[in-house]
């Protein structure tokens, strides 16, 4: 059936065309060694065959350390003044596209975060097929999340499959033409189909705090951060204020946050809702399997494989995942 083909050797005409529609960002390997979403200056070519970076897009949307209130004597707290750039994201997989899609239902829900609306308003995604690794297990369950994007490339032999999820994508299209080929062929298995299939939810019984599974893994838990700060989901922050030497100003600042931190469920006069790390790793696993709030069932673990990859410890949820997500906690 006829298809929109992209040629590999036209790989770099598309990345020009793309860089006048915005910034254009992609997976590269630093200097350091390491795989990161970066700027792709022209001349650059994005590492396509790289499974996962270190950080997951999340980082453009939800700035790691940000300015969300400023005070001033006399005129009181105000919002930061600022337009976000148009803004490309190039090579994006279907876990954090699917991430994506869960910081939008939390944060464009019923009262929507001007700052992160404004940055996903401006935001072009396109995304890249992948296949799964032995970290990944996004291929293992079932996922009411999207991965949505604007363009899709589905690679294959000798060039990229692309096809539109939106109008804005089918606007690129047409902006693209000159160098997109028509070509009768089989369509290739589209690897997004490990989301967006919409099943119901399982039986499942309450986590038990007793359970020793919590134990054990908090007892092996150096307590890090690490694996909520590459969780493409993780989206918990802290709020802090600092006043300014002047006596008359300040800024208020929202930082990423963790919910294997002891301080994270502390309340005023040192009380907390989750004492002991194996209380705050049930905490986590409800949220990562489970969901809860809003988006109770909704799991917010898309697979990606990075928390495996980044624990210094070697912790690895999956196997309990497998037992307690099959109805037998």
């Amino acid at each position: 059936m006829p298809a929109h083909f992209l040629a590999t050797k036209a790989l770099e005409k598309l990345l020009s065309l793309l860089r006048k529609q915005g910034e254009l960002h992609a997976p590269q390997r630093g200097d350091d060694g390491v795989l990161r979403f970066a700027l792709l200056k022209a001349g650059d070519s994005p590492d396509l065959d790289a499974l996962r970076t270190q950080l997951p897009p999340k980082k453009y949307l939800l700035h790691p350390r940000e300015t969300i209130l400023t005070y001033r004597a006399g005129s009181g707290y105000q919002e930061p003044q600022g337009r976000s750039s148009p803004l490309i994201l190039f090579g994006v997989h279907p876990c954090d596209l699917a991430g994506i899609d869960y910081l939008d239902r939390l944060f464009l829900g019923d009262a929507p975060d001007p700052t992160y609306a404004a940055r996903r308003a401006a935001l072009t995604l396109i995304g890249l097929s992948c296949f799964p690794d032995n970290l990944c297990s996004c291929h293992l369950h079932p996922s009411t999340l999207k991965a949505s994007c604007d363009l899709y490339l589905q690679r294959q032999e000798e060039g990229f499959v692309i096809t539109s999820g939106s109008l804005q994508g089918t606007e690129l299209l047409e902006k693209l033409k000159e160098i997109i080929e028509e070509r009768d062929l089989p369509i290739p298995e589209d690897t997004r189909r490990f989301f967006g299939r919409q099943l119901p939810p399982p039986s499942q019984s309450e986590l038990d705090a007793a359970m020793p599974d919590w134990q054990e893994l908090a007892n092996h838990c150096l307590g890090c951060g690490a694996c909520s700060i590459c969780c493409p989901t993780c989206a918990c922050f802290d709020v802090l204020e600092f006043g300014g030497l002047d006596g008359s100003s300040s800024e208020r600042l929202r930082c990423w946050d963790n919910c294997l931190f002891k301080s994270h469920a502390e309340v005023a006069g040192g009380m907390s809702f989750q004492k002991n790390r194996a209380e705050r790793f049930r905490y986590r696993y409800r949220h990562k399997y489970r969901g809860f709030g809003q988006l109770k069932n909704i799991p917010s673990c898309v697979g990606c494989g990075r928390c495996r990859a980044a624990c210094p410890a070697g912790l690895d949820l999956r196997t309990l995942a497998e037992r307690l997500e099959r109805g037998n906690p």
